[in-house]
């Protein structure tokens, strides 16, 4: 994917209205900077965007219209739609989130926004800061807790005539000091058309502010997703993002996150399910460059299909002023069938000398012990196989608020894995 490329994405969504600051200047260095997208690149080695080498973009519709029914979050205090990258009013609720205390805003981006991608971005959030229309801004003010969660659903249209579709959503999100509040994200899209959805969201938490961030793919089996998260932590903050993922033809997350203050706490937990001709892939990194911040990440991922493949690369990097840092990680990786594929790549940098890390990682089929143990209180071996693979992602998605969000994630889970099961029939009730 070479200069001409991006600027055929670009063109094709259209440059954003100033939405975000620089953007041009922004995304012509990173362009000219950076390495294109494609597996001879070590950062994409194990990630095929070939799509978008060959693909003719088209933007997004003016009249574009995706049915969001599917992704209601009870209580929510502000609910956002956007199809395309744009603003979908007649699907949208913003009238409750004054009176929470927080400030939503869909239009052009603030003075944060394009500020951490600016410095830490790549080239697919390049391409978003120069083509971006309707920024998502939620502000929340200095000691204001927000009980009710503000949910953004984000949705994309096909293509026509074998043409794939471009949008660039973007969020903004600010937390002021001490202030707290919950966000989820969907992702989706029009059934199993060809679309490009490439997202971008900037976090800015202040002093002693807590997010609780809860992300939910399930594009259709065409799409290609580039989702790009930069979060700063001041001090005593707390960010903690969950992730379940189970669409897409190639999906990617890249997450970074700075603490930049002392006694500072990055949570992280995704559960990636990649089924038949799909590519799943997370790479994080957080930086921790103060004393006594804690990083704690548990990475999951099921392959249930021999053309499936999930891709792990998390990199905690424990800087030499990060003294009594507590970092954890754990990646546990489950194959249910010969030829499925994962390449993991935990990485612990250490150069303080008084920290408690630990990382590890696991890659196997189901544990022979486990099976037998089922089976031996009477249960078949499909029925012991569905049962432990539908506890497998529980421990993440018991993660997300509320029942009705968690009902909804594990029957999204059991769909995605009947597709493509062929050892045994979906049965379990996670």
């Amino acid at each position: 994917m070479g200069a001409s490329r991006v600027e055929g994405a670009i063109g094709a969504v259209g440059r954003g209205r100033l939405a975000v600051k620089n953007a041009s200047e922004e995304a012509r260095a990173l362009i000219e900077g950076a390495k294109a997208p494609t597996t001879r690149n070590e950062e994409y080695r194990f990630t095929d965007f070939s799509a978008l080498t060959t693909a003719a973009f088209v933007g997004p519709r003016e009249d574009a219209r995706c049915d969001a029914s599917g992704t209601k979050v009870a209580e929510a205090c502000a609910r956002i739609v956007l199809v395309d990258g744009a603003l979908d009013a007649t699907q949208s609720d913003l009238t409750n989130a004054a009176k929470a205390g927080v400030d939503v805003r869909v239009g052009e981006g603030d003075e944060m926004t394009g500020v951490q991608s600016a410095v830490r971005g790549n080239v697919f959030s390049a391409i978003n800061s120069a083509s971006a229309s309707d920024v998502v801004v939620v502000k929340v003010a200095k000691g204001v807790k927000c009980a009710m969660p503000i949910h953004i659903v984000t949705l994309s249209t096909g293509g026509e005539s074998g043409a794939m579709r471009v949008s660039a959503p973007r969020v903004t999100i600010v937390l002021e000091e001490d202030a707290e509040l919950s966000v989820v994200e969907d992702f989706a899209g029009e059934g199993e058309t060809e679309y490009w959805q490439n997202g971008v969201c900037e976090i800015t938490l202040a002093k002693g502010a807590s997010m609780k961030h809860s992300l939910i793919q399930n594009h259709g089996r065409s799409a290609t997703h580039t989702r790009t998260t930069l979060v700063t932590q001041a001090e005593g903050s707390r960010y903690e993002a969950n992730e379940v993922s189970v669409g897409g033809k190639t999906a990617r997350h890249d997450l970074n996150i700075k603490q930049l203050g002392p006694k500072t706490e990055t949570v992280l937990g995704c559960f990636n399910l990649a089924g038949a001709e799909q590519t799943l892939d997370l790479h994080s990194k957080v930086m921790l460059d103060h004393e006594e911040g804690v990083s704690d990440q548990l990475h999951k991922c099921i392959v249930s299909a021999a053309s499936g493949r999930g891709v792990f690369d998390g990199n905690v990097q424990v800087n030499r002023f990060a003294q009594r840092t507590d970092a954890q990680q754990l990646s546990r990786n489950l194959l249910l069938v010969p030829k499925a594929t994962v390449n993991v790549k935990p990485n612990l940098q250490i150069i303080a000398d008084d920290v408690k890390c630990t990382h590890g990682c696991t890659v196997s089929d189901l544990e022979e012990e486990e099976l037998f143990y089922i089976r031996s209180r009477g249960l078949s071996t499909e029925i012991a196989r569905s049962l432990l693979v539908s506890g497998f992602g529980v421990e993440v998605i018991n993660r997300f608020p509320g029942k009705d969000l968690r009902d909804r994630v594990n029957a999204m889970v059991r769909n995605a894995l009947s597709r493509d099961s062929v050892e045994f029939e979906w049965t379990g009730d996670a």
